[in-house]
């Protein structure tokens, strides 16, 4: 028999072995800081790769030979969305443990299963005949349910996103060299990877289109995702359950602290930060704030919250941009430019600073300076 592979099929099978390679590379990376997420991505790699390999098969006859195959990469393809899901939840929850709930991620498959119930349970002649004549019962509803499913998971995971960056605010004084981006730009991907390959089954002729896309993606992911390790490698996340689990109005509903203890532990909190200047540490977290402070953890987000009205990100930057402002004025710093200021500061990027600053006092940092010392500008303003 002679293999058959055009353009289209040719990118599916680099692009499938570049996600095996990158697969067994995750599942072999020893200094991965969350070994658990790693594998996860690495079984749904596995799986992409394989799903979109059925096209190759197909076109060369595989199928014809051997039609109880037939679809399997319908069932692949309904398990990518839950595994996406447990990727994000792995990465954004770290040292999570499967749930028996989890089990309801089966749901679809069972369902696919159960619409293909007639021609699965067929003998091979008649699945050859309903394939050929494209008379598989409840085949359209079966393809429309996978569909509709990794759009809704596309929802869920991105509602995951938006609850973690809620969270990195409560436990980090610094957003920048995250995974949070990754996970954004993941999605994001995998959305585009979806849409390219739903128009692909409407319209033939952009099948070249899915090739390079699903090419694109097989190269980027190689790239990036073995670099990947969690939002909270410095946290002691089993010290911050709470703030992980629950929003501030759940978190602190019956938990409410006495008036006289809340200002006392603020004004502590003011006092350290005034004389010690955590602030001044890039990499600065509620668990380390905490430990300097000999408070819980969850009982200091709680006074941030509470009594300064403020998360942990927004507190820490609020003490970085007083100190950037006296920087700015003050005459030893006079040779410093924007960007050095912002790391005597604290802040580990200038767009980060110029946007806190702004947020904070209604002036980027370059007007504010302009404002004290007209005619002085400094390299790197903006």
């Amino acid at each position: 028999m002679r293999l058959t592979i055009p353009f289209y099929l040719l990118c599916v099978v680099i692009a499938a072995v570049n996600l095996l390679l990158t697969a067994v590379l995750l599942f072999t990376l020893r200094k991965a800081r969350n070994r658990r997420a790693n594998r996860v991505l690495g079984i749904l790699l596995l799986l992409l790769g394989a799903s979109f390999f059925s096209d190759v098969l197909a076109e060369n006859g595989f199928f014809d030979r051997y039609p109880h195959l037939f679809e399997y990469d319908a069932l692949l393809s309904l398990s990518l969305g839950p595994l996406l899901y447990f990727y994000i939840r792995h990465q954004t929850r770290p040292g999570i443990r499967p749930q028996p709930a989890d089990l309801l991620h089966l749901v679809p498959i069972g369902l696919y299963v159960w619409l293909l119930r007639d021609f699965a349970f067929s003998p091979a002649a008649a699945k050859r005949e309903m394939i050929h004549a494209y008379t598989i019962p409840h085949f359209l509803a079966a393809q429309y349910l996978k569909k509709v499913q990794l759009l809704l998971y596309g929802v869920v995971c991105y509602g995951l996103l938006v609850r973690h960056r809620r969270v990195t605010r409560e436990l980090l004084s610094t957003l920048e060299y995250r995974q949070l981006q990754w996970l954004q730009h993941l999605l994001l991907g995998a959305a585009v990877l979806f849409g390219v390959w739903v128009v692909s089954g409407e319209v033939r002729w952009t099948q070249p289109g899915l090739g390079l896309t699903l090419l694109g993606f097989s190269y980027w992911v190689a790239c990036q995702a073995v670099q990947q390790e969690s939002s909270f490698a410095t946290v002691a996340t089993e010290t911050v359950l709470p703030i992980l689990d629950e929003e501030p109005a759940v978190r602190y509903r019956n938990a409410t602290l006495p008036a006289a203890y809340l200002r006392e532990v603020m004004a502590k909190i003011e006092t350290h930060m005034r004389e010690q200047k955590p602030y001044l540490d890039g990499e600065l977290t509620l668990t380390a704030l905490a430990g300097q402070l000999a408070i819980n953890p969850n009982q200091l987000s709680q006074v941030l919250n509470e009594g300064f009205g403020e998360n942990f990100y927004r507190f820490v930057n609020r003490y970085r941009v007083e100190e950037s402002k006296r920087l700015l004025l003050d005459p030893a710093f006079a040779h410093y430019n924007i960007l050095g200021i912002a790391y005597e500061a604290g802040f580990s990027t200038k767009s980060t600073f110029n946007k806190t600053f702004k947020e904070l006092t209604g002036l980027s940092p370059s007007t504010f300076l302009k404002q004290h010392h007209p005619g002085k500008p400094r390299d790197g303003d903006s």
